[in-house]
């Protein structure tokens, strides 16, 4: 019974499309977003069967397809990435840092969360002993259940955007 009903929700994201899609800004020189990677690979697998769908973006300027698919292949991503050298999506959506999370809702436009994916680091080079706040799957699992999201924003800590 579970199969047949993440089959039945796999194919009414294919038919309705995202519920909501996650816009994850990375840099490959970042060791911030290099450690996001885990925790985007679990959240992936929790809710891209319940419609949530998920992008990397790669700022930096010498983000060609050769250095997105070794990123992909080293940390084992399994959504697709694309670059944004001329930074017109990073300016859309206002990511300042690497790692940068912006949940929008299925219209493609409105920001139901922006911010850090979790409380991992309290600053540069401060990485916390104990992660405690998810901020990122907790907007999720609102998102899924169909509950406005309860931390809409929060103050992301990574690598400046240049």
């Amino acid at each position: 019974m579970p199969l047949l009903y993440l089959l039945l929700s796999y194919l009414s994201v294919l038919v309705a499309g995202p519920r909501a899609t996650v816009y994850v800004f990375l840099a490959d020189t970042c060791p911030i977003s290099q450690a996001a990677t885990l925790p985007l690979r679990d959240l992936h697998g929790q809710y891209a069967a319940q419609g949530i769908r998920f992008v990397g973006v790669f700022p930096a300027a010498d983000a060609t397809p050769a250095a997105l698919a070794a990123f992909a292949k080293t940390y084992q991503i399994p959504f697709p990435l694309q670059a944004d050298a001329g930074h017109q999506l990073t300016k859309k959506l206002h990511a300042r840092v690497t790692p940068e999370a912006v949940l929008l809702g299925p219209d493609g436009r409105t920001t139901l969360y922006q911010g850090r994916l979790n409380d991992a680091y309290a600053g540069l080079g401060q990485h916390r002993p104990t992660t405690r706040h998810h901020e990122l799957a907790d907007a999720l699992a609102d998102v899924v259940a169909g509950r406005p999201v309860a931390v809409p924003r929060t103050e992301p800590v990574g690598c400046f955007i240049e």
